[in-house]
């Protein structure tokens, strides 16, 4: 996650116009499965933001966005009722235009809690393992320009905290927040700005199929006893996109993945595979590329509760036209993350 920061960076700051935020949040958790909370755990906290303004005329995904803000942010939330403490965070950030002040927010990075779980010391914590977690949110944005230089924001968003099963327990966190702020820059030159569909001269629509390979590890989660801490997981998709615009796409694949840590509670499984249908769409910004999909077990698996879950991952194309990316993705299902994988992709 520090390198896609760090990448993050490298591709938003140079040469950008730089905007400063701060806010106060407020809001509530929502109860999940496993989780002590009843949805009436409020929470009060500040963020802290840099964005840079990718408003270079001659690069076609920063008029094609409408001229977007890429970022980093920080954030602390103070949790009433929590035997998990307080949460800090580390995000990148994107902000987009939607129609005139109205625009969108999405963040992705880490998160720690001040009390994470603890067999001997924290007994009451039975649904955050680690001090290190995940860390999405996303929402929307309202801009109420006071000066050339200031705007009152007012911000609506779901967060999600979990750690993708690198610890044990891993119940996660969601969040309801709303942030009232104040956000320091150059004004933006029109309120008129956002996302343009007109593709250029130069770009043809395109098909490719392609081939994912995602390896990573989960905590052993069933057996306190289990003598083997970690297991594998993976996923191999086989797919088809279909590149619709410079910076949209869409696609399909079958999705055949596996955690192993599950053969500790099904001993007896002839094969370890769970072959899904997967759908999803992409955004291009640069040389990063935004996944998010939906997928359906085509099986009934007794160990995965919820038949449907959810993708969301960041890659990295190497090459303007390469064919290659790599990056960082999470099979997510309504209240965790059953992992965290390492993804290479070779598009043909």
């Amino acid at each position: 996650m520090p390198l896609v920061l760090l990448v993050l960076i490298h591709t938003a700051a140079e040469g950008q116009p730089t905007h400063y935020a701060i806010g106060g949040t407020g809001g509530m958790v929502i109860a999940t499965n496993g989780s002590p909370f009843d949805g009436r755990s409020p929470t009060a906290g500040i963020d802290l933001a840099a964005l840079w303004q990718q408003s270079d005329s001659t690069r076609f995904w920063h008029r094609f966005w409408g001229e977007p803000m890429l970022g980093v942010r920080m954030n602390y939330a103070h949790i009433w009722n929590s035997v998990a403490g307080d949460r800090l965070g580390l995000a990148g950030t994107l902000h987009g235009p939607i129609i005139g002040r109205l625009g969108w927010t999405y963040s992705v990075g880490v998160s720690m809690y001040t009390k994470p779980y603890s067999v001997t010391h924290d007994t009451a914590n039975s649904f955050i393992g680690s001090p290190l977690n995940c860390l999405i949110d996303l929402g929307f944005v309202y801009d109420q320009p006071l000066t050339d230089r200031l705007t009152l924001t007012l911000t609506a968003k779901l967060v999600h905290s979990s750690n993708g099963y690198l610890y044990k327990p891993n119940h996660g966190l969601n969040y309801l927040q709303a942030e009232l702020g104040l956000r320091y820059g150059p004004a933006r030159r029109s309120y008129n700005h956002r996302p343009s569909f007109r593709s250029d001269s130069s770009f043809h629509t395109y098909g490719r199929p392609f081939l994912l390979v995602a390896p990573g590890a989960v905590m052993s989660r069933y057996d306190a006893l289990d003598d083997i801490k970690y297991y594998p997981t993976y996923t191999v998709q086989m797919g088809y996109l279909q590149r619709l615009y410079p910076c949209f796409s869409v696609g399909g694949a079958l999705d055949m993945s596996y955690n192993f840590s599950h053969r500790r509670m099904a001993p007896d499984d002839e094969l370890p595979i769970y072959p899904a249908l997967f759908g999803f769409f992409d955004t291009q910004w640069g040389p990063l590329t935004l996944r998010l999909g939906l997928a359906h077990y085509l099986a009934y698996y007794h160990l995965n509760w919820e038949q449907y879950y959810e993708r969301v991952a960041v890659y990295y194309r190497i090459g303007d036209a390469g064919h290659h990316l790599v990056g960082a993705g999470m099979k997510v299902h309504y209240d965790h993350i059953d992992f965290i994988e390492w993804s290479y992709i070779y598009e043909f």
